[in-house]
C-alpha cells in the first residue's frame, strides 16, 4: 500500500498554536480553505433551515409535486410510495409514507424483491392502474426510468420521481423530478416531506444518509451531524429493537455503529428475501411487533453474512484462476445470489484494488453489481454499454444493471475493452493518504477530544490518519479466533508512555516484525473505555519497518 501525506506540519511556538494548525491542516486536506467554507463545516445549518439551493433541489419540481400530493390528499386519491430495496430507499420510503400517512392520504408503500429488479417495473405499474391508483411518487429510483414513465403517462398515471442517481442523456416524463445528486435517495424524499409536514424522519434520513456512503459535506453534513442526535435519542420501537440486538448503547450510536450495524441489518431483508420486512419493522408504532421484526430481521443478516463470505471466497478462486492479469475484475456463476453479489464486488475491490463487476446468472435474464476505485467511473462505462443492458443505473463508484444472460460474453469483452483503455496507465494499487506526520508524544486524550468539532467522520470527511515513524515494538502478539488482528504496544521517545495499538486484519504481518525493530506505523485514534475510564489507542491502517530502524535501536 502506497502512503501519500497530505500535508506537513511545521514548528509552532506553542502547544496551543500547534494544534490549531493541526485543525487548519485537516481541514484544507478536506479541500476547506475559505472562511465561510470552514465556518459552514464546522456550523452546519440546522436541517429545518436547508433551503431549495443548499440542496440543488429546482424549487418549481417540488411546487408542482407538493400541489398534486395536496390535491390527491383532498380526493382521497390511491397514492402509492414506490421505493428501492436497499437501506437507502427503505429509509426514505417509510419516510415519505409515514408524512402522507399522518396527513390522512390514501397510501401504501411498495418496495419490490431484488429478483424483480431495481426500479419501477411496467407490470406494476400495469397492476396498480387497475387497482385505481393515481399517483406514485418513487424513492431512490426513476431518474432513468424512461419507458415506464412513458407506460405511467398513458396508463394515467401521475408520477413523481424523487431520486439522487446519475442522470441520463435525458429525463423522463413524469408531473414532476425532485431530484439532486446532493443528498442520499432518503435526504430527497426527506427534503420533499419536509416541505409538506416540516420537521420529519431525521432519524432514518440519518440513517440512510450514512449507509449510502454519500460525502459528508454540505446537506449530507447537517443531515448527520443534528441527526445523530435524534438517532439516540428516537423513540422509535424499532431502532431501540435494533440496538438491542446489535449489543449497542443507544447513547453512544455514531457513524460507525450505523455503517456496519444497524444500516446491514437494514438492508439484509432485501438482501435475503423481501425488504418489506425492514419497512414494516422502520413503520411499526408497537414494541413487540418491532422486537419480533428485528429478530427475524438479524436472522437474515446472519445468513447474509456466511452467504457473502461463501461466494467471495468463490469468485476469488475464480478470478485468480481465469483473469488475475485483468484491470477489471469480471465474474459471473450460476449459483450467485444477487442479493449479495454488490458486497462480494465490494470485497473484491478492496482486496485487489480493481473495479469489479458480479453476476448473478439466470437462466435468461441475469443481474449485476459493480463496484469501483476512484480512477474508473463505473456508471459511465456501464452507461457506454447500454446497448446490451436492461435496466441500469448508479454513481461513479458503484452501479447496478441487468441483461439477457446469452450476452453476458459480449458485455465482458466491451467492458474489459474500456476498463484497459481507461486504466492501462494507472498504477493500481491502493492509496492510504495519511493527513500529516506527528510525534507520538503529541498525541493524547486532550489531543483526540480536539478533533471532534471535525466530526461526524464518513465519506468525503474521513477519521484523520496520521503517521509516527520510528516507533519501538514494546510488545506484540495476533488475535481473533483466526489470529488475523494484530496487536501492539508501542513506545516512542520524549515519553515514558507506551500506547496500545490495533491493527485489524493485519495480524499477517506479525512474523516479519522483531523486536529489535523500529516501525513506522500510519493510524487513527480511538478511546477505550472500561470501568469508567478511558484510554487512548491507535487504529493502524498500515504499518512499516522504519528506515530510522538502525539508528534508532536500543
Amino acid at each position: 500500500m502506497k502512503w501519500k501525506i497530505l500535508g506537513k506540519l511545521k514548528p509552532q511556538k506553542s502547544e496551543k498554536q500547534k494544534r490549531q494548525k493541526i485543525i487548519d491542516l485537516l481541514l484544507e486536506n478536506r479541500g476547506l480553505k475559505s472562511k465561510k467554507e470552514i465556518e459552514e463545516f464546522l456550523n452546519p445549518k440546522k436541517p429545518q433551515d436547508l433551503t431549495f439551493k443548499d440542496v440543488g433541489i429546482k424549487s418549481l419540481e417540488v411546487k408542482k409535486a407538493i400541489q398534486r400530493i395536496k390535491k390527491a390528499i383532498k380526493n382521497q386519491e390511491k397514492i402509492i410510495v414506490y421505493g428501492d430495496y436497499d437501506t437507502d430507499g427503505i429509509c426514505g420510503t417509510a419516510i415519505l409514507w409515514e408524512t402522507l400517512y399522518h396527513l390522512k392520504a390514501d397510501v401504501l408503500p411498495f418496495i419490490p424483491r431484488r429478483e424483480e429488479g431495481y426500479g419501477l417495473r411496467i407490470e406494476k405499474l400495469e397492476q396498480m392502474a387497475q387497482d385505481g391508483v393515481k399517483l406514485i411518487i418513487t424513492v431512490d429510483q426513476g431518474i432513468v426510468q424512461y419507458q415506464q414513465a412513458e407506460r405511467a403517462h398513458k396508463l394515467g398515471l401521475d408520477l413523481i420521481i424523487t431520486d439522487h442517481h446519475t442522470l441520463g442523456e435525458k429525463k423522463p416524463k413524469a408531473l414532476a423530478i425532485v431530484h439532486t445528486t446532493q443528498l442520499a435517495g432518503c435526504g430527497v424524499a426527506w427534503f420533499l416531506a419536509k416541505q409538506l409536514q416540516g420537521k420529519t424522519g431525521l432519524d432514518l434520513v440519518t440513517i440512510g444518509t450514512i449507509t449510502d456512503i454519500v460525502p459528508l459535506f454540505g446537506p449530507n453534513r447537517s443531515l448527520v451531524k443534528y441527526g445523530l442526535r435524534e438517532v439516540q435519542k428516537s423513540k422509535r420501537p424499532a431502532l431501540q429493537a435494533l440496538y438491542d440486538f446489535a449489543g449497542l448503547n443507544k447513547n453512544k450510536i455514531g457513524v460507525f455503529e450505523i455503517s456496519y450495524l444497524i444500516g446491514p441489518r437494514i438492508n439484509a431483508a432485501g438482501r435475503m428475501d423481501d425488504p418489506m420486512e425492514s419497512l414494516r419493522l422502520l413503520c411499526t408504532p408497537n414494541e413487540s411487533r418491532a422486537i419480533s421484526l428485528a429478530q427475524k430481521i438479524d436472522q437474515r443478516n446472519r445468513e447474509r453474512q456466511v452467504l457473502t463470505e461463501r461466494l467471495t471466497n468463490h469468485a476469488r478462486g475464480l478470478w485468480l484462476a481465469q483473469d488475475k492479469n485483468n484491470c477489471l475484475i469480471f465474474i459471473s456463476h450460476e449459483s450467485y445470489q444477487d442479493g449479495v453479489i454488490g458486497l462480494v464486488a465490494g470485497k473484491l475491490v478492496e482486496e485487489f484494488y480493481r473495479p469489479a463487476i458480479v453476476i448473478a446468472e439466470g437462466k435468461e435474464v441475469s443481474k449485476a453489481s459493480a463496484r469501483s476505485i476512484n480512477e474508473f467511473n463505473i456508471i459511465e462505462a456501464v452507461r457506454s454499454c447500454a446497448s446490451l443492458l436492461g435496466p441500469h443505473g448508479g454513481h461513479p463508484k458503484a452501479a447496478g444493471f441487468s441483461l439477457q444472460t446469452e450476452k453476458i460474453q459480449i458485455f465482458k469483452e466491451k467492458i474489459l475493452k474500456i476498463a484497459q483503455e481507461k486504466l492501462k496507465d494507472q498504477e493500481l494499487t491502493p492509496t492510504l493518504r495519511v493527513d500529516m506526520e506527528l510525534d507520538l508524544s503529541d498525541v493524547d486524550l486532550a489531543f483526540y477530544r480536539g478533533l471532534v468539532s471535525l466530526e461526524p467522520f464518513g465519506e468525503g470527511n474521513p477519521q484523520p490518519v496520521f503517521l509516527s515513524r520510528g516507533l519501538k515494538i514494546v510488545d506484540a502478539k495476533t488475535v481473533g479466533a483466526e489470529k488475523q488482528h494484530l496487536k501492539l504496544r508501542l513506545g516512542c521517545s520524549g515519553t515514558l508512555s507506551n500506547f496500545e495499538a490495533i491493527g485489524f486484519g493485519l495480524g499477517r504481518l506479525f512474523n516479519e516484525l522483531s523486536p529489535q525493530d523500529r516501525i513506522d506505523v500510519a493510524y487513527q485514534l480511538m478511546v477505550d473505555e472500561w470501568n469508567g475510564h478511558q484510554r487512548l489507542q491507535l487504529k493502524m491502517k498500515d504499518i512499516k519497518i522504519s528506515s530510522e530502524k538502525n539508528e534508532r535501536k536500543n
